[in-house]
């Protein structure tokens, strides 16, 4: 089996992480988005998985993971960064596994500094897969940043590889 693949998209707070990858996800057209969901651990629910729309990546009701299907292959998708919602990148894909679900590529989001003990996503991501890009997201201050022509490169660049490498 071949190594998965991921890019890994970082940014500091509220720079737009989310929205690059609610984007993305719109223009891959996925055949099916589930979300992920991983109960806390005090909480007696078992992981399970729902299907949503796309637009639920972001401002729905879910806590940022999410697996989208495009030409059959899984791509999991960590559109809010895993210290946001205080689990690893390792525990994600190993509930993943729990469910199995078989992820063939990832966009990962993370913090630009990871201040929480024991997070590492880069390291850990750097374990699981071959990061085919690092992508740091800065904020677009335009009100219209989507007319902008360093967001359409950013959501372009990110679009051609994913779609390249699965």
């Amino acid at each position: 089996m071949n190594k998965m693949k991921s890019i890994l998209i970082y940014g500091k707070k509220d720079s737009g992480k989310s929205t690059t990858m609610l984007e993305v996800c719109k223009r891959l057209k996925p055949e099916k988005v589930l979300m992920l969901i991983m109960p806390k651990k005090d909480e007696a629910k078992k992981n399970e998985t729902k299907e949503v729309s796309v637009e639920n990546i972001i401002g729905g009701d879910g806590n940022g993971t999410y697996i989208i299907t495009i030409k059959g292959k899984n791509i999991l998708i960590v559109a809010g960064a895993t210290t946001e919602q205080k689990i690893r990148i390792t525990i994600i894909i190993e509930i993943c596994i729990e469910l199995n679900i078989e992820i063939d590529f990832a966009i990962v989001a993370k913090r630009l500094h990871e201040r929480t003990e024991n997070f590492h996503t880069e390291d850990e991501l750097e374990k699981l897969s071959e990061i085919i890009l690092k992508e740091e997201i800065k904020k677009i201050p335009e009100e219209n940043y989507k007319e902008q022509q360093s967001w359409k490169d950013r959501i372009d660049r990110i679009v051609k590889l994913t779609l390249a490498n699965i």
